[in-house]
């Protein structure tokens, strides 16, 4: 008899927006004008997240229909305080419009060591994205023993996928 199994591979990461060659003064309105928004290149120490209190409420389509990895990101002003400015959130991307919006709904439970600039925390903007990768495996419900009288079968390992 064989068993279907879904494997998740979930994983998150953080990037400030911008690079070394191009760094622009403010790409998100702000709502808070007497508090300036640095990007990465403009900080001394970029905002890093160091808490992430939720997962993404996400439901895969049923009937193996889809994709299997799914990916949203999203940039936003991260205050002095290392909190996510939610009105500042505007999506970058996404494989999915259900993923990134169980993603958005995560975004205020995101925790950051804010900027800083000279040694005071300054507002900063970051990326967020957040990846879930899905592996269909198919298990016998008895090992196999590869037809060897006493051999013991190791029990299957797949790989998650790699997005």
């Amino acid at each position: 008899m064989l068993f279907p199994c879904v494997l998740f591979c979930a994983s998150a990461s953080v990037q400030a927006q911008g690079t070394k060659q191009r760094c622009l003064d403010t790409p998100i309105d702000s709502t808070n004008p007497s508090l300036p928004v640095y990007q990465e290149c403009h900080v001394e120490r970029k905002a890093k997240l160091r808490l992430s209190s939720q997962r993404p409420q996400f439901t895969l389509p049923s009937g193996g229909a889809g994709p299997t990895c799914y990916r949203a990101s999203f940039e936003f002003v991260v205050d002095t305080s290392g909190q996510p400015e939610l009105e500042t959130a505007r999506r970058v991307s996404s494989t999915d419009e259900r993923f990134a919006d169980a993603v958005a709904a995560t975004l205020g439970g995101l925790r950051f060591e804010p900027a800083r600039l000279d040694k005071a925390p300054v507002r900063q903007v970051a990326r967020y994205e957040s990846r879930l990768g899905v592996r269909v495996v198919v298990k016998s419900a008895t090992p196999t023993t590869g037809g060897q009288p006493g051999a013991r079968s190791a029990p299957l390992t797949p790989r998650p996928p790699s997005c």
